[in-house]
């Protein structure tokens, strides 16, 4: 006689996404983490004007940024006009060998940009440059 085997039921595969929904919650809370991180650069935004000079790498520098409505920063601090010698003789004295970089936007007078400069020269300033962006950029 027939003899019925007896099937055995197997379990049915099954798929255990809980450890995929916690790699995925905590690459989250690592993008939401790390991109409060990143911030504004200090100081004011100017537009440079444009010129095809090589890049001067500096080690020091003193960085003076005139913006349009001709606010003046000096290392990204907020600076007044008349203020300006005492803030650049107190830094060339930490630093003499300091060069004095000029970031004036490109609707900056050129008076003002001359202004800043006689400046930075009595305040005992040896070497300056004039800042720039490469040609193409930001037009």
């Amino acid at each position: 006689m027939f003899q019925f085997r007896q099937r055995k039921t197997r379990p049915k595969p099954d798929i255990n996404i809980t450890p995929l929904v916690d790699v995925v919650l905590q690459l989250v809370i690592f993008f939401v983490v790390t991109t409060t991180f990143i911030s504004v650069e200090t100081g004011a935004r100017v537009n440079l004007p444009s010129a095809n000079f090589s890049k001067i790498e500096e080690a020091k520098t003193i960085t003076i940024t005139i913006t349009e409505n001709n606010l003046l920063y000096v290392d990204g601090g907020l600076t007044d006009w008349n203020e300006l010698p005492k803030v650049l003789v107190a830094s060339l004295r930490k630093d003499p060998q300091a060069a004095v970089v000029i970031e004036a936007d490109k609707k900056v007078l050129h008076g003002n940009v001359v202004k800043v400069m006689d400046i930075a020269r009595r305040a005992g300033a040896e070497r300056m440059a004039i800042a720039t962006q490469p040609e193409g950029e930001g037009e």
